[in-house]
């Protein structure tokens, strides 16, 4: 077990500058680990991350610091992003790396009387995914998936206010 976590700015509400440049800067930038994407808060539509000279609709980062296009000013953005904080714990799980399958990244994010507990799984396989639908009833959507270890032997990383 580490002492440190990796918290989640899930949504952070942000303004892209009317003028040059065209850059936001998150509020823990200091601690960016990694990016979990853009999206407009309007439409909630996403936009898309390129590795540099983005245009509307795209946006490229570095260290925290969001980079967008003319085309995009004013625009009110949703940013998700994973930061870390020297506060809490982190508890690595590995194991023997197994057979190929395609896998995916999986990041759940809680937030319960103020604190965040965080779940990175490393690399997870779909099993099912349902969408139980009831005449006059809500939509229950079932994704079943299970977690392995990646190349480097990590399974998951478990964040955890306390």
């Amino acid at each position: 077990m580490n002492s440190g976590q990796k918290l989640t700015a899930l949504d952070e509400a942000q303004a892209i500058p009317a003028g040059s440049p065209y850059t936001i800067t998150v509020t823990n930038s200091g601690q960016f680990v990694d990016d979990w994407g853009v999206r407009y808060s309007a439409t909630g539509l996403p936009l898309t991350k390129v590795t540099s000279a983005p245009l509307q609709g795209q946006y490229s980062v570095r260290s925290g610091v969001y980079t967008f296009a003319a085309a995009d000013a004013s625009a009110a953005v949703l940013i998700s992003y994973r930061y870390s904080s020297a506060t809490g714990v982190q508890l690595n799980i590995r194991q023997q790396l197994m057979g190929f399958a395609p896998t995916f990244q999986i990041l759940l994010n809680e937030l319960y009387a103020g604190k965040q507990a965080n779940l990175l799984l490393y690399s997870c396989v779909a099993e099912k995914l349902s969408w139980a639908t009831k005449n006059e009833d809500f939509l229950v959507p079932e994704f079943d998936f299970e977690a392995f270890s990646n190349a480097g032997g990590q399974v998951m990383d478990l964040y955890l206010a306390e």
